[in-house]
This record gives C-alpha cells, structure tokens and sequence, in this order.
C-alpha cells in the first residue's frame, strides 16, 4: 500500500492544501492535511515540495508528508488488526486520523463552537429570528424589536471585544467585564443610561439561558451590583387643550401634512403605538370598537373609538388615514406642531448624556414624536379621574400599573392644578352638605 499526495487546486494561481490518497481492495481513502503549498513551489513527479525553491520550512513539510505516510499505513493496519481483518470505511478513517493529527472534525470543531459565548449567542439570534426560540410566557414568537434589540447588543459585543482587548466568553462575564463595558457605553458610545439597562437585561437573558443548558457554572450575572441600570426620563405629552388646538389646524392645502396629523390625532385617541396605527383597517372594527394586535407584544387589545376617531374615519371615506415611514412620519408631526402656538413654548427636559445629567430647553414641538400620542393618551385619561388605571391598562395594552405609571406624564404644576381641583370640589360639596 503506497501514500500519494496531491495538491487539491494544482492550477490555482493561489496556495493549495495538500491531500494524502492511497487505494486498498479497489477502495480510495482520501484525506486533506493542514499544510499548503503553491504549485509552483510543488513537484508533481516526486509529490514533494521543491527542494530549490526559496520557501522557507520546505525539508520540515516534506518530513512532515514522510510522517503522514507512514501514521496512515500504520493506523490502516492496527484497524484491520482489532477489527478481524475488515477495512475501515473511508469516512470513519478520516475520523481516526483526525485523532492521530489532532486535527478536529468541523463538526466537532462546530459542536465546541456552539458551547461558546459568541457561538451560544449567534445560535440563540438564529432561533430568534426564525421564530423557533419562543416568548417564555406567551409561548409565541418574539416580536421583531426584541430581535432588533438582541441583534444590537451582539454588534455593541463585538464592537467592545476589540476595544477590551480581553476575549468574550462565559467565564469572562463578570464584574470586570459589567464595570468595563458601561464605561464603554457611557464615555465612548455615550448612549442613554436607559439604552444601556436594556444591553445588560439582555446579557443576563443569554446568560441565564446558557446556565440552563449546562453551557456555564458562572453566575455572576445574577449578583445584586450586576443590575440593569434605569432612570425616569423627562418626555412631553399633549394636553387636551392641545390635541385640540392641533386638531382644528387647517391642513387641506397640505394632504401629506393633514395625512400624518389626523393618523397622529387617532393615536392620541387610542394609545396605539404607531406601528399599528400603520396596520389599521376598518375591517377590524366591530360595533365602534377596534380590535388590535399589537405588533410589538402579540397581544389583542380591544379599543372603544371615540367620537372624534369616528369623525376622522368618516373624512377618510370610511377608512383609516395612510401610513408612511416613521422617520417622515416624525418629521413631518414636527413640522405640523410648530404650527401651533400652545406647542411653539420653551419647556426643558432631562437627559444624561456620557453619564453626566443635562437640561435641554427647547420648544415643546421639537421635543414631539410618533409615541407622544401614546403617551399623551394615557395621562390625559389617567388625569381624567373617571376610570380606573386597569380599564386604561386594558386599552393600551400595559400589563401592570408599574408599567403603565412610566407612560403617565405629569409635571408638579398639572398635579398641583389637579390637587387644587378636588380640594375646591371638596370645599364646595361641603358647603352644600345641610348643617344638621
């Protein structure tokens, strides 16, 4: 039995692999070695690299070919040996010389990648995204923003990888590495502090997971400094008085303009998020009541339509306002509030800004976008005092008051006005109360 080698592209301007062949009872064996040499550089006749050529490393590679001969005659024989003659099947002989030169199957080496961080992570967004990894409660498909989200930290990961300079695995999520990759978020990619509570709530979903997989032991994502940090974020809402004033613009020399007011006015009348707005057909109302699934969490919701919605549905002929891309949508609602005297007011909000807290004074319009409607929606019914915050909660979708309390906006003037109301209500059911 006589080892031949070969080169397996031997008029490929590039480098090639190098593969050992021999025959036995009319069955080839065939298997590719680590080492690559150009064809140039390779004597066909002799099956050897040159001897003159100038590579260096050229009398260890064909040493190395020699070796490789006789391991594979020699691992051939000892199967025949314990296996009463029989030969090996040529795909089973390529495994016992991956053991004999260490030289790992892909799909071992697949196997092992998949046991690692980064492979752990690329499979989970493969199930994500295919639909096949499900929402732990609902048992549904995740909605396409929490794919977004996770895609997003897996791209800030790799991105924080290089700039550590310390490699990402299980072991290496810990303390040092939490510290250091705020830092990183805060002072280099000076995102929200709230966009970076996110990130982490995420990691922790990873590995959470991979600790019920058996990946890792490591559980320092679970200590009480390993948090998902959170701040209350100053945004605007519109009033009543203001939805109002918006509503009696008169846009109908401006189709685009009146389009997006009146879908932003339904959104304001519903507490819709406007990728649903975007979805809405008049197919889905039944006796005045909109029936939704929202896009983001799959959940049905059940919305009352007001008059006013009726009265925008009526102007479009029966049917909803067209939608059109969120970026135009937000920019052309800016354009629209200026327009309006109560919004073109300074107001300031708070952000943080690379970990340090900033006021931002601008007029209120600047600060309104497709999701004030939903926001405005709920405090303006909240601040309304006639229903309870779980028939609100029913409408919008939140599944407890705690979330739901995040959307309602109210300055201290608005719940001092609001104080000041039901304590004159209260003065004056006591002066109509008869003295006994």
């Amino acid at each position: 039995m006589t080892v031949k080698f070969y080169l397996k592209r031997p008029s490929n301007p590039r480098e090639s692999v190098i593969y050992a062949q021999f025959s036995h009872n009319r069955v080839c064996y065939k298997y590719y070695l680590m080492e690559k040499v150009h064809p140039v550089n390779w004597d066909f006749r002799a099956q050897r690299v040159k001897i003159n050529t100038k590579r260096t490393g050229t009398l260890e590679i064909n040493q190395r070919l020699e070796n490789v001969s006789w391991k594979i005659i020699e691992s051939f024989y000892l199967y025949q040996n314990k296996h009463c003659g029989h030969c090996p099947p040529p795909h089973s002989f390529r495994i016992i010389l991956d053991e004999v030169f260490n030289k790992r199957s892909s799909i071992k080496n697949k196997e092992d990648f998949q046991r690692t961080f980064w492979g752990f992570f690329q499979n989970l967004l493969l199930r994500m995204e295919s639909g096949s990894r499900l929402h732990t409660q609902k048992n549904t498909p995740l909605a396409r923003t929490t794919v977004s989200n996770m895609r997003n930290l897996f791209n800030h990961l790799r991105a924080f990888e290089k700039v550590y300079r310390r490699p990402l695995d299980f072991d290496t999520i810990d303390m040092k590495f939490y510290y250091g990759f705020i830092d990183y978020m805060t002072k280099i990619k000076m995102v929200s502090v709230n966009t970076i509570g996110k990130l982490i709530t995420n990691i922790k979903v990873i590995m959470r997971e991979a600790v019920e997989f058996g990946y890792t032991t490591n559980m320092t994502f679970t200590h009480r400094k390993f948090r998902a940090p959170f701040t209350e974020t100053d945004a605007v809402y519109l009033t009543e008085t203001e939805i109002g004033v918006l509503s009696k613009l008169d846009l109908s020399d401006c189709k685009r303009l009146e389009c997006v007011r009146d879908l932003f006015l339904i959104g304001c009348y519903t507490g819709l998020r406007l990728s649903d707005l975007s979805k809405l057909s008049i197919e889905a109302v039944n006796s005045n009541i909109l029936i939704v699934t929202q896009i983001k969490t799959g959940d049905v919701v059940h919305v009352p339509l007001k008059s006013e919605v009726q009265l925008i549905i009526e102007k479009y002929g029966g049917a909803f306002p067209h939608a059109i891309s969120s970026q135009k949508f937000n920019q052309y609602l800016k354009e629209i509030c200026s327009m309006c005297e109560p919004l073109r007011k300074e107001v300031s909000i708070t952000k943080f800004v690379a970990g340090s807290k900033i006021l931002i004074l601008k007029s209120k319009y600047e600060f309104v976008t497709s999701h004030t409607a939903r926001r405005s929606f709920a405090t303006n019914e909240y601040l309304a005092r006639d229903l309870h915050s779980a028939e609100i909660r029913a409408i919008t979708g939140h599944k407890t008051d705690k979330s739901f309390y995040k959307y309602v906006r109210i300055s201290s003037s608005d719940n001092a006005e609001n104080v000041a109301r039901k304590w004159k209500e209260r003065s004056e059911r006591r002066l109509q109360r008869p003295e006994p």
